[in-house]
C-alpha cells in the first residue's frame, strides 16, 4: 500500500515538473519572438519613421548623412494650409535654428560647431552664393542638414514682376538641387518681405514660406556677446531663430547660444521637425 502511495506521489510530482518545465518553455519562447502574433506573423508596431539622432553608435558617419537626408518627418496639415510660418506649435519646448545667406568661405566652421553639439539645423541659400562656394554648399549637404531656398540673387522679390519672380524661383531651386538630393520643402524670402504673388509662387513650387520670431540683426551687430544674450532672452516655445552665414560674430555666438538654450530646456531641432506637428 505505501509503494502504491508513493508511486502515485512521484507520478504527481513528474506530473507538476513537466507542467513547469513546459511554462519555462513557453516563456522563454515569447520572451525570444516578443514580436510574434497568434497567427505566426510577425506584429509590427506602428511607429512613425523617425531617427534618435542621440543615440547613433551603431552607424558610420556617412550612414547617419544619408538616414538624416531621408528621414525628413511629414509637415502638418495646418502647416501646409498656411500662407506663411513665423513660429512652430508652443506646446513643446523646442526651437529651429536657421541661417540665412550662405553658403560661405565660414560655412564649415558653423558646420564643426553644430556637430560638435550634435545638434540639427536648417540653411537657406542663396543661389549665387552656390554657385561661388559649391564646395561650402555641398558640404551642408553631406553634413545632413537640412537647405531651403532664399532667393537667387537676394532681390527683393516684391520690387519685380511675376515674370522675373518665377524665373527667380527657378533659378535658385535649379541651384539648390545641384548640390542636394534631398526634397526642398522651405523658402525665406530676402529680408521678409513678401506678398500674395510671392507666397503663390512659393506655393506652386511645393514650397512653405518660412520667416522666423527671433532675430538678434547679427548683420549689424559685431558684439557675439549682444547676439548670443538676444537669442537665448527671446527664444519661446516653438520659436524660429534666424541667423546668418559669413559672420564672424555669429559663429563666435553659436556655442553660446546653444549652451543658452539647452538651459533653459530647450531642444534645438531642424525646420522640419519642429514643424511635423499641429499648430494649435
Amino acid at each position: 500500500m505505501q509503494t502504491v502511495l508513493k508511486n502515485k506521489k512521484n507520478n504527481k510530482f513528474s506530473y507538476i515538473r513537466c507542467i513547469f518545465i513546459v511554462f519555462i518553455v513557453m516563456f522563454f519562447s515569447f520572451c525570444a519572438f516578443p514580436g510574434k502574433s497568434s497567427i505566426g506573423q510577425t506584429a509590427v508596431a506602428q511607429q512613425p519613421l523617425w531617427i534618435n539622432w542621440d543615440n547613433m553608435d551603431f552607424f558610420d558617419e556617412r550612414e547617419i548623412r544619408q538616414m538624416r537626408q531621408k528621414t525628413l518627418p511629414s509637415l502638418s496639415e495646418s502647416v501646409l494650409a498656411s500662407k506663411f510660418i513665423r513660429q512652430g506649435p508652443n506646446y513643446k519646448k523646442r526651437v529651429a535654428i536657421t541661417f540665412d545667406d550662405g553658403p560661405y568661405l565660414l560655412t564649415e566652421k558653423y558646420i564643426s560647431v553644430l556637430q560638435e553639439y550634435n545638434i540639427q539645423a536648417t540653411f537657406f541659400l542663396i543661389g549665387v552664393q552656390i554657385e561661388k562656394y559649391p564646395d561650402e554648399a555641398k558640404k551642408i549637404v553631406e553634413s545632413g542638414y537640412e537647405v531651403g531656398i532664399h532667393s537667387y540673387s537676394h532681390r527683393q522679390l516684391t520690387t519685380m514682376d511675376i515674370s522675373s519672380i518665377e524665373d527667380d524661383f527657378q533659378k535658385s531651386l535649379s541651384a539648390v538641387k545641384s548640390i542636394a538630393n534631398s526634397e526642398i520643402r522651405f523658402f525665406r524670402p530676402p529680408y521678409g518681405s513678401f506678398n500674395d504673388t510671392v507666397i503663390e509662387i512659393a506655393k506652386k513650387h511645393g514650397l512653405t514660406t518660412a520667416l522666423w520670431c527671433v532675430d538678434p540683426r547679427d548683420w549689424q551687430v559685431d558684439d557675439w556677446n549682444l547676439i548670443a544674450r538676444h537669442v537665448i532672452e527671446k527664444a519661446e516655445n516653438g520659436a524660429i531663430i534666424l541667423l546668418h552665414e559669413g559672420r564672424e560674430a555669429t559663429l563666435k555666438a553659436l556655442p553660446s547660444i546653444i549652451e543658452g538654450l539647452w538651459a533653459r530646456g530647450f531642444d534645438i531641432v531642424s525646420l522640419s521637425e519642429l514643424l511635423s506637428d499641429e499648430i494649435i
